[in-house]
């Protein structure tokens, strides 16, 4: 069903708060369906863009705060 993609995908994206920082740049900007996340800790984190999540998933202590 090609329905349910979309929808999952509409449903995060209402989701996603107004803006977020990247714990790895440290860039304010604002999240959309695209965007990377992860939990660590109980945390969820938004990541900028593909590089930052893949250092963030390599070592999520150094990151998370």
């Amino acid at each position: 069903d090609c329905k349910k993609p979309a929808a999952k995908a509409a449903a995060t994206a209402a989701a996603l708060p107004a803006t977020a920082v990247c714990p790895v740049s440290g860039k304010t900007f604002k999240p959309t369906a695209e965007t990377q996340v992860a939990s660590h800790g109980g945390k969820t984190y938004y990541m900028c863009c593909g590089g930052c999540a893949k250092k963030f998933a390599a070592n999520p202590a150094k990151y998370a705060k």
